[in-house]
């Protein structure tokens, strides 16, 4: 059977994109094409669609992968008359992201026929992909598309990177925390006020890494109001994972109470768990699984007090912290890693082929 996967998004090497290309290489009888957008700029918006083009009259494959961040491309697709089946990784719903960036009200004229340009988008795919069970829930009462078309598929840590390793957490006690568009649902604000609610105890330092210069001036507030906070615009990437199993402490959120917030277990979550690292999460609709000083430690939405509460535990229980992260890693390798992704794509596939006969 031939698969093509198809990126077009400016981190065209993004984790979920490699993890699900990952999986589909595991699939048996799978012969796999890969798209994946050169330029970053404007330019990927007429790179990918010509080489979608040849594609359709040179391999011919038998069902496309439509990877996250790939509504332009699916909208293509559709325009274009594409008769074979196609897979759309949606992770975020369209209508969620404009919601959430506030970009148009709920209830609007624009937002009505947005909202019925995207069902007719999403009702002409074959299956479409969500990282939770309430991110499809959300996505299919939204679009009024069946919940049968969905199917649940988590996101992977890189675990050629991610992995218990042999560092041990460094003195003094470290709060580790990146992201790269620390966007509401992250909640940057509530961990740097707890930062300063923690101003008296110099042994717990903050390490933040990510962000733009909003960020950057967030944490300049926050340590000129006491907070023992250092930033950094950039690291290698390589290098989170080294960070994250010698702090004391990660934060994986999300700490935001937003939309989206309510849906997601972040990336950095899953990082952190696949590290055997102690995580701090934000408690929402999929954090279930997810108990509290047994294989996490877990707070409310948008509660700063809570996370300062929650780090002081920590400091003053890291003899537990070992085995906190170890149980994490446990719930991670159950329910997040590349394994269970690679399972879920080969059952995908597996009805792919029935479909066809």
């Amino acid at each position: 059977m031939k698969i093509a996967v198809i990126t077009c998004y400016d981190q065209r090497d993004y984790i979920r994109a490699k993890g699900l290309r990952t999986a589909l290489r595991t699939c048996k009888n799978v012969e796999l094409t890969v798209i994946k957008n050169k330029y970053k700029g404007l330019l990927r918006y007429l790179e990918v669609p010509l080489a979608i083009l040849r594609l359709r009259f040179t391999v011919r494959p038998d069902a496309y992968v439509v990877t996250f961040r790939g509504y332009e491309m699916l909208l293509y697709m559709r325009l274009t008359g594409v008769r074979k089946p196609i897979i759309f990784d949606e992770l975020i719903n369209f209508v969620e992201y404009y919601e959430e960036h506030g970009v148009l009200r709920a209830g609007t004229l624009p937002d009505r026929l947005l909202r019925r340009f995207y069902r007719w988008q999403i009702r002409g795919c074959y299956r479409i992909l969500a990282d939770t069970s309430a991110h499809a829930d959300f996505s299919a009462q939204t679009t009024g598309v069946p919940r049968t078309m969905y199917q649940t598929i988590p996101i992977a840590a890189d675990e050629r990177l991610f992995f218990p390793g042999k560092e041990h957490p460094k003195k003094p006690f470290m709060v580790f925390y990146y992201g790269n568009g620390m966007t509401p649902l992250h909640g940057l604000q509530y961990v740097l006020d707890a930062a300063v609610l923690l101003k008296d105890n110099p042994d717990i330092q903050f390490s933040l890494v990510g962000g733009k210069q909003k960020a950057a001036d967030a944490c300049a507030v926050a340590a000129a109001h006491g907070a023992h906070v250092t930033y950094e615009q950039w690291i290698p990437f390589e290098e989170i994972p080294v960070r994250a199993r010698q702090a004391g402490l990660c934060l994986g959120g999300p700490f935001g109470k937003t939309l989206q917030s309510q849906f997601v277990v972040t990336g950095k979550t899953t990082q952190f768990m696949a590290c055997a690292a102690p995580v701090l999460i934000g408690k929402n609709k999929v954090s279930g699984a997810f108990k509290d000083r047994q294989n996490c430690l877990l707070v409310p939405p948008a509660d700063a007090p809570a996370i300062a509460k929650a780090i002081t535990w920590a400091f003053a229980h890291q003899s537990e912290l070992r085995h906190i992260g170890a149980a994490g890693r446990d719930l991670y390798e159950r329910e997040f890693s590349q394994a269970v992704v690679n399972q879920r794509v080969q059952e995908l596939v597996v009805q792919l082929k029935a479909n066809r006969k």
